[in-house]
C-alpha cells in the first residue's frame, strides 16, 4: 500500500467512523453566550436569550458575568432561579451512533443547601449529577467536568437538565460548556490503527531502502 493509498483510507475512516458530530454543531448555544451583563431570570415555557432552550419548568437564572464562567467561555445556567426545581431543554438531531454529552457543572456559592444536584437527560438515557458547594466562590467556581454516553438512532432527541434541589432554594447546581460528540465504533478504531501501523510500515521499509 502506497503512502497516498494509506492516507486516503484514513481520510474515508475518518469521514465514515469519526465525524457524524462534526457535520454540524449539535447542541445550540451550549455555552450559554447569549445572555445578560449580569444574569437574568426565565420562567417556564419561555426561551432563553439564544432562543435555544425553553425553560421546561420552575424557573432558571442564565448568569452572564456575575461570576466565572466554565473554562470554555460562553456563560452558565443556575437551575434554580426565583425557586428550586428548575429545567432547560432543546431538540438536538444526530445521526445515527454513539455519542458524548459532557457539560461543566458547579454550584450557586451564594447560599442554599451546599449540595447540589441535576438529572441530565439525552436520548431516553438520564443520570444525576452532583455537586458540594464550599470550596468554590463568585470569581473562583471550580467547575466538574461530567460525561455521559449514550447511543440514538438518529433524528430529533430531547436534551434537557433538570435540578434536584429543595423546593425551597432559589441557589442550585450550575451547567456550561454543554456539547455532545461522536464516540467512534470500536471497529473505526481498528482499522484507523491498522492504518496508522500501515504508515508506520510504509516509513520502516523506505529508510531500509535508503540505508
Amino acid at each position: 500500500m502506497t503512502f497516498r493509498a494509506i492516507i486516503s483510507s484514513l481520510a474515508l475512516i475518518a469521514g465514515l467512523g469519526l465525524s457524524p458530530a462534526l457535520a454540524a454543531p449539535i447542541v445550540t448555544d451550549g455555552d450559554f453566550a447569549n445572555g445578560f451583563g449580569s444574569f437574568g431570570t426565565y420562567n417556564s415555557g419561555q426561551t432563553l436569550a439564544s432562543g435555544a432552550w425553553t425553560v421546561t419548568q420552575g424557573s432558571v437564572d442564565q448568569i452572564g458575568g456575575y461570576w466565572q464562567a466554565p473554562t470554555v467561555g460562553g456563560g452558565s445556567v443556575d437551575l434554580d432561579g426565583s425557586y428550586a426545581r428548575g429545567g432547560i431543554s432543546q431538540i438536538i438531531a444526530p445521526t445515527a451512533g454513539n455519542y458524548r454529552l459532557t457539560f461543566y457543572m458547579s454550584g450557586n456559592p451564594d447560599g442554599g443547601n451546599p449540595l447540589k444536584g441535576l438529572t441530565a437527560s439525552v436520548g431516553g438515557i438520564s443520570q444525576d449529577f452532583y455537586y458540594t458547594t464550599g470550596g468554590n466562590s463568585l470569581g473562583n467556581m471550580q467547575y466538574a467536568f461530567e460525561t455521559m454516553d449514550f447511543f440514538t438512532a438518529g433524528g430529533n432527541i430531547l436534551l434537557s437538565f433538570t435540578s434536584l434541589d429543595d423546593i425551597n432554594s432559589a441557589f442550585g447546581g450550575v451547567i456550561g460548556g454543554v456539547s455532545v460528540t461522536a464516540v467512534p465504533e470500536p471497529v473505526t478504531l481498528t482499522l484507523f490503527g491498522a492504518g496508522l501501523a500501515g504508515m508506520a510500515g510504509l516509513r520502516r521499509r523506505k529508510q531500509a531502502a535508503k540505508a
